[in-house]
């Protein structure tokens, strides 16, 4: 945040002018990643701004105010001139790194007019720029909403597009209003949040490594992230779901045995598609299971990218339906094509099928198997969800679209799933406590301790203490985030390297070794698995930069308590 100092004919009293010094010492204080993380919702934020432009931003702590010029701005970004002013609230909030901020503010958002203008229309849209409207607010101190959805507009129209210094310079009005004390409050609370997770997930990790002291556990089986020996084919079809107005692309890879085996569909997550997990899906191949990956064609990488283009609109409610009746309808033109067809006979088991979802591709595993959709959590969750400033959960504002569906159908679950793995899912509020219960078959949740797209405290370790079966594994991977087992090379939208995190090339052995070993013990009873399903064994082998720390007993009452310590 740049300010320029008070100058000698403000009114607000000197009194006041130290204690606004006095908060940003403050500010300067906090974590760094967390300043860094909000400073990135800001930057974000003020990618809108109108028509006549804003010549200043000003930034109030009660009576008094503090301003800096967007021509100031405008001189550090274009010419890298960094005025007194500018370089007296740098050192305040320890930004380090001009070069690097010169780039971010100039750095043209690879979107189009047509598409941002399709965003800012959707109900994700509006609640994102209402609530960073109320940290930038308009010159007459009222919600930035109308002037952000207006900047916006006018800066993505631009022939070079849409950048920060660019909103900023559409602004409308005469200036930007920060009110500093309620963004000092906004960023303790999440502060605050932070920490809580933090404490939760260490003291998961600490639990991990004390279970293993009680572990006896020997190692006879060939290492599960290493390729099998079975010969599989690979084929392409297509299947119907009837909600659809045209068929969905399927991948099958078969095994090549002589007796029934069991079925694992794999699920995609927002703007993915069937190659984002090909690696899983020829692992488990060869080693005997057979392997179904469809396209969810509503929210797959390829009409995520149309839409990114301008040509398509966001995906609508419905897709919380559609997702999992996917598996369903998939299934059954599968076994229908398994009965007459000499090829397919006696080759796959229907009746002993596991899932295996990511993201969005989670909930979808976690609804077939059983979890039920949770109006009344939704309509609770998501009417509070209104009254946050900023939320540091973006899965809710995703979760909140379902609302329309779950009133309508609650239970979408296959009797023909036996088990279910769920990685980085979103669950808090659209199955809550009551609809993660009804979950009877055995199941792995899989979370990242550097996940800011579903975060592991609130959507995968609490819901897993939901959990009612006594077959459960809970998986923490540190530092993993959301997209830390998404092949590189697979079908998915380009993401920064930051949020990426590091290489996912070495995550991918440890997705193997849990989705096989997980598998061969609850699909084909091989129990001989079960001890690669531990923290001793995770612990012999060779994890950096990441670590696994897997636990499988946990209530929500040892969660409250580390939060109440």
């Amino acid at each position: 945040m740049l300010t320029r100092i008070p100058s000698p004919n403000s009114r607000s009293h000197p009194r006041q002018h130290q204690k606004f010094f006095n908060s940003l010492e403050k500010l300067s204080r906090l974590n760094y990643r967390l300043l860094a993380l909000s400073l990135g919702v800001v930057s974000g934020v003020l990618t809108a701004i109108p028509a006549f432009g804003a010549e200043q931003i000003t930034i109030s702590y009660g009576p008094a105010e503090s301003y800096v010029s967007i021509n100031e701005i405008q001189q550090f970004v274009k010419q890298g001139e960094v005025t007194p002013v500018l370089a007296l609230y740098g050192t305040l909030l320890k930004l380090k790194d001009g070069d690097k901020l010169r780039k971010i503010l100039q750095t043209p958002l690879e979107a189009s007019p047509w598409s941002v203008g399709q965003f800012l229309d959707t109900p994700t849209g509006r609640i994102i720029l209402t609530r960073v409207g109320k940290v930038l607010k308009t010159d007459k101190n009222e919600n930035g909403y109308a002037a952000l959805r207006i900047a916006i507009g006018q800066a993505s129209a631009h022939p070079e597009g849409l950048t920060i210094l660019r909103l900023l310079e559409e602004f409308p009005g005469e200036s930007i209003r920060v009110d500093l004390n309620f963004s000092l409050e906004l960023l303790e609370d999440v502060l605050q949040i932070l920490v809580e997770n933090q404490l939760v997930i260490e003291s998961i990790e600490q639990q991990a490594q004390q279970a293993q002291i009680n572990e006896n556990y020997t190692f006879n089986l060939p290492d599960p992230r290493k390729k099998g020996s079975i010969r599989w084919t690979e084929e392409e079809f297509t299947f119907r779901n009837p909600n659809r107005d045209r068929p969905s692309p399927l991948r099958v890879y078969l095994p090549q045995l002589k007796k029934p085996v069991p079925l694992i569909v794999i699920s995609h997550g927002l703007g993915s598609d069937p190659q984002t997990f090909s690696y899983i899906a020829e692992h488990l191949a060869s080693h005997g299971f057979a392997v179904a990956v469809p396209e969810h064609i509503e929210t797959s990488a390829n009409k995520f990218a149309r839409f990114f283009d301008g040509f398509e609109r966001p995906p609508n409610p419905s897709v919380f339906a559609n997702r999992p009746l996917d598996i369903t309808y998939l299934l059954n033109e599968l076994e229908a094509k398994y009965q007459p067809n000499p090829v397919w006979k006696r080759r796959i088991d229907f009746n002993n099928v596991g899932i295996l979802g990511q993201s969005f591709g989670g909930y979808t595993a976690l609804a077939v198997a059983g979890a039920e959709l949770n109006p009344e959590q939704l309509i609770e969750g998501c009417e509070k969800s209104e009254d946050r400033r900023i939320t540091l959960n973006i899965s809710t504002l995703l979760q909140c679209r379902s609302l329309e569906v779950a009133s309508q159908q609650q239970n979408f679950e296959d009797p023909r799933i036996k088990a279910v793995i769920a990685i980085n899912p979103l669950t808090s509020l659209i199955f809550g406590e009551e609809g993660m219960s009804k979950i009877g078959i055995p199941t792995m949740i899989i979370g990242g301790t550097k996940d800011y797209v579903t975060p592991a405290v609130t959507e995968q370790i609490q819901p897993y203490t939901w959990l009612n079966t006594s077959r459960k594994h809970l998986v923490l991977l540190e530092p993993g985030t959301h997209f830390s087992f998404l092949q590189e090379s697979g079908g998915r939208l380009t993401v920064p390297p930051q949020l990426i995190g590091p290489d996912p090339n070495l995550a991918y052995p440890y997705l193997k070794l849990l989705s096989l070993s997980f598998f061969e013990t609850y699909l084909n009873n091989s129990f001989e698995y079960s001890p690669y399903l531990s923290q001793t064994y995770v612990n012999q082998i060779d994890s950096q930069p990441f670590n696994l720390s897997l636990i499988e007993d946990l209530s929500g009452e040892q969660v409250r308590q580390v939060v109440k310590r």
